[in-house]
């Protein structure tokens, strides 16, 4: 009863993108900064697929879909994606892999039920988001496709044996690997626009002081008339005004207007001047110097220029997301001591809602079934000739169930049944239910989890394996022309 997580790969990451979720193959692939920046394909195709071609926009239209899904991904990983995409679609099409329109159907009616709305709101959201439907609509079935590919591929070359399960339990006797050795996130980029600015000075305004020397001068007044510029310097420092110390100390005829200068171009000044306030920022006060004619102390009293604006796209390295919660069933795995757990050994009966069977005719479906257990005709009998579940030629038996496996309202049903009892009428995302519960027990499930979750691991790391090794080998017999990255591929 526990839904296919499908959703991995065709469900809406959220109502407003209408897009679908990252795959978790293109997930793992390395994401080296793009080499080239947006906007540099002059005829709008990012890649040559045999025959086809993907454009730019599809290209930014991924990055943005992905972006309001809280995925974030470079544009090189995006044209990745859809480069293998196409490749896989093309191939399922040559080994006659078809979706008929009412697993379409059922998949869009489950998007739909997932967040709480009908069909009609799903293509009323879309169209009001500006996305075509029956393109949409036909992603599905491409995502379908390849989700059918990627399962029969992994399943004709991906086998755990029981002797690879207790070799992996040997080194992980929780059936997980140690915390230390969690799968090293690659790096994750996203490509932003930024604005470089740059000041570049073309006029200066100075206030001076100046201790005269003059020609000739012993060495004695050389050295007064450094002292003295010290003392200006030294009061300055202090928090004096530069004016008033200019007043008090320049013999420049500009030292009764407080030193000031004036502004001028650069090239105006003399070449010592801009020498010795290349460094100093505006606001700021050089050392004394000393020139020919004596010494000199300047105030940078501000810069004036123009501001130079270079656009450019950058490769922003993000940060690493935090690890993932551990699941019930890794909990249970570290915990120490036995994990009882309550199972249920349940059968049911099921009306599936479908895109030609609506909900209220499955519960009208559902009354009418329950009416023929409650005139005494036995769960099985009803089960075997109504219900529309794999179950039906089992008479309906599902065998045990243990709390989380199930649909929660399904799960909720079956936890308040006494052994025994038929439920009334129960709904869930599968349909209308009628449930018995036959009996309970509880069981140490620590050593089944510990190698349930060793046999995902290794079936996890087989499958992924499997698939870069497909895929790799399906590219190379395409012709592929990247031109984000320059690569081509022949036949």
């Amino acid at each position: 009863m526990q839904k296919s997580k499908l959703w991995l790969q065709i469900a809406l990451a959220t109502l407003p993108s209408l897009m679908l979720a990252l795959p978790n193959a293109y997930a793992q692939k390395a994401s080296k900064p793009a080499v080239k920046q947006q906007g540099q394909f002059a005829d709008g195709i990012a890649a040559i697929v045999d025959t086809s071609v993907i454009t730019q926009r599809e290209v930014n239209e991924r990055i943005a879909a992905l972006r309001v899904s809280g995925q974030t991904v470079s544009a090189e990983q995006a044209l990745s994606m859809l480069i293998d995409e196409r490749v896989m679609n093309t191939y399922a099409d040559q080994v006659g892999i078809r979706i008929p329109n009412a697993q379409v159907q059922q998949v869009l009616m489950d998007i739909a039920q997932e967040n709480h709305m009908s069909l009609e709101d799903l293509h009323t959201m879309a169209r009001q988001n500006g996305v075509n439907w029956d393109n949409y609509v036909e992603t599905i079935r491409n995502q379908l496709k390849m989700e059918e590919l990627r399962n029969s591929i992994v399943h004709s070359n991906v086998n755990v044996t029981e002797r690879d399960v207790d070799a992996f339990l040997i080194k992980n006797p929780t059936g997980l690997y140690p915390e230390h050795k969690t799968q090293v996130q690659q790096p994750r980029y996203e490509q932003r626009e930024v604005i470089e600015r740059s000041f570049d000075p073309k006029a200066v305004a100075f206030q001076h002081i100046f201790i005269r020397v003059p020609d000739g001068a012993s060495d004695e007044v050389v050295a007064a008339a450094r002292q003295r510029a010290n003392e200006a310097l030294a009061k300055i420092r202090k928090g004096q005004s530069f004016a008033s110390v200019a007043k008090e100390y320049s013999d420049a005829a500009e030292g009764k207007n407080g030193g000031d200068l004036g502004i001028r171009l650069n090239e105006d000044w003399p070449d010592l001047f801009m020498k010795v306030t290349r460094k100093v920022r505006d606001g700021g006060v050089t050392n004394v110097f000393q020139a020919a004619n004596g010494f000199h102390i300047l105030k940078v009293v501000e810069r004036r220029g123009i501001i130079n604006e270079q656009r450019k796209v950058v490769n922003v390295r993000l940060p690493d997301p935090p690890p993932s919660p551990l699941s019930i069933r890794e909990k249970a795995a570290k915990q120490a001591g036995p994990v009882n757990v309550t199972e249920s050994h349940v059968r049911h009966i099921l009306v599936r809602i479908t895109p030609v069977f609506s909900d209220a005719q499955a519960k009208a479906k559902i009354d009418e079934i329950a009416q023929h257990l409650q005139s005494g005709e036995s769960f099985a009998d009803v089960a075997s000739k109504y219900s529309q579940d794999a179950s039906a030629s089992l008479g309906g038996d599902i065998g045990w169930i243990a709390p989380g496996q199930a649909d929660p309202s399904f799960q909720a049903a079956v936890d308040q049944l006494p052994e025994g009892q038929v439920s009334m009428p129960v709904r869930s995302q599968f349909g209308w239910h009628i449930i018995e519960v036959l009996e309970r027990r509880t069981e140490d499930k620590q050593p089944a989890i510990r190698r349930e979750l060793a046999r995902d691991t290794l079936y996890q790391e087989q499958a992924a394996n499997v698939l870069q090794d497909w895929a790799d080998k399906i590219r190379s017999q395409s012709y592929i022309e990247n031109r984000l990255t320059g690569e081509k591929t022949v036949r």
